[in-house]
């Protein structure tokens, strides 16, 4: 390699490089991991809670407020996959994504009887939940 074909080389890996990290930037900033939808219901009164559920890994409450229903999912434990979603046992209709331990809100459009959470990678039931 003589030393035009070095120099050559250098600057297409710098331009490489340059342009690989500011297009995985760009992704990232763009990705949106189902922001967690906030409470909208915090300063108006709210009633006593219609259904709750209690397990090792998390507590699940569902609140009846003016406007719809309301699932409360507090997650004390890890959960076994990092691709999990709640789908209702009902309809099996998609409620949202957990994404680790924490306090989460979802609105509903009407009453459930109770919750699923699979691993929709692998296609596995994680855990099931009946009010």
């Amino acid at each position: 390699m003589d030393a035009g074909l070095r120099k050559r080389h250098k600057y297409i890996w710098l331009l490489l490089t340059l342009v690989l990290s500011t297009l995985l930037i760009m992704v990232i900033k763009s990705l949106n991991f189902n922001p967690r939808v906030e409470s909208s219901y915090a300063s108006e009164e709210v009633a006593d809670p219609i259904k709750e559920a209690k397990h090792d890994v998390m507590d699940v409450t569902v609140v009846k407020t003016v406007d719809a229903h309301v699932l409360e999912l507090n997650v004390k434990q890890p959960i076994k996959s990092a691709s999990s979603v709640i789908f209702t046992l009902d309809e099996n209709q998609k409620i949202g994504q957990l994404e680790g331990i924490g306090t989460y809100t979802f609105q509903l459009e009407n009453e459930i009887s109770g919750i699923i959470i699979k691993d929709v990678i692998k296609n596995q039931e994680i855990l099931k939940l009946e009010f």
